[in-house]
């Protein structure tokens, strides 16, 4: 998931008095469907609504952090499968703000294709600096249906790569492009769930390496960082792996009190880890948490008033597994 403008939340949150962590997710039973989970410490998480789901989105979580100070989220409409912008002031209700053309996603002319009950998680980030949101998702090179063989699973997700627009209003978008141009042995990575965050003068995206076992020895299915001086590249080639392999769905917050990072990773298809840093570039360490039901899912700072008004509007069922 995306939490835009992350720095804007650095002094807020976690570290108000009765502040922490709200933790949108699906469940496992229930693929496409947001729940919410909170955490005061980010480590042990209640999930809220006595279980049952938020509201009618359908999708895959991800906070965006707008210019207006409202969050975003891309969801689906189930049926049409039209790609809809959600919105809210203060999480305990969300509205549709309107629908966004499917051809926004489209790609075709690059020779790959954007699946459409998905659109492939879009994620979205803010940037102040230009005034611009940026969409990302990860097309492939072969089509998701009905791979008749394993070697072609495998290798269509091996044909992934991250696509992105901008866009300043959700009117007009920019043509989609590719976002990373890797070198060397990172030349062909496939890379799915970019997120992207500023801290300082760089910008960050934490991508998952797509890449299986027989492709390379260490780092597969694990989430990397890359850096860049500008929003949409060039992209340096990324780092070593900072999570453990057969993880993805990333999502990246201040650690409380603003002492470094939580990235919060799925250990697909039915828990979440923790990792933490003191900084963004690390180095990354495994900690203990305490996983709600989740999966594919998005963490956002909040504050004791909003961690009251859910607390309120959706009362936990009680301790999660």
């Amino acid at each position: 998931g995306s939490l835009a403008a992350v720095q804007m939340c650095m002094g807020e949150g976690a570290s108000e008095r009765g502040g922490g962590y709200l933790f949108a997710h699906m469940s496992t039973t229930d693929y496409g469907s947001m729940y919410y989970s909170v955490s005061e410490d980010g480590v042990n998480w209640k999930t809220l609504n006595g279980g049952k789901k938020i509201c009618g989105y359908r999708g895959h979580p991800d906070f965006c952090r707008g210019r207006d100070g409202r969050h975003y989220m891309i969801g689906v409409e189930a049926g049409s499968w039209e790609p809809l912008l959600w919105v809210t002031e203060n999480f305990v209700e969300w509205k549709v703000e309107k629908r966004l053309p499917p051809s926004v996603f489209d790609v075709s002319e690059s020779g790959f294709y954007t699946e459409r009950i998905w659109y492939n998680a879009p994620k979205m980030f803010f940037d102040e600096d230009s005034g611009q949101y940026i969409i990302t998702w990860h097309p492939a090179n072969l089509k998701y249906e009905n791979p008749s063989t394993e070697k072609e699973s495998r290798d269509m997700w091996r044909s992934i790569r991250t696509f992105y627009v901008l866009t300043k209003d959700f009117e007009s978008f920019t043509k989609p492009e590719r976002l990373f141009r890797f070198a060397g042995e990172f030349e062909n990575m496939p890379t799915m769930d970019a997120i992207i965050r500023k801290s300082g003068e760089k910008y960050y995206a934490f991508i998952k390496d797509e890449r299986w076992p027989e492709d390379i020895q260490h780092g597969f299915k694990a989430v990397r960082w890359t850096k860049s001086d500008n929003l949409i590249g060039p992209w340096q080639n990324p780092s070593g792996p900072v999570t453990d392999a057969w993880t993805e769905a990333q999502t990246l917050v201040r650690a409380p009190d603003g002492k470094g990072w939580n990235l919060y990773v799925e250990f697909y298809p039915h828990r979440y880890g923790l990792y933490a840093a003191p900084q963004i570039e690390g180095p990354w360490r495994r900690m203990e948490m305490k996983s709600p039901d989740a999966r594919h899912g998005s963490v956002v700072e909040i504050d004791a008033k909003t961690m009251r008004a859910l607390r309120e509007a959706y009362p936990d069922g009680g301790t999660p597994d």
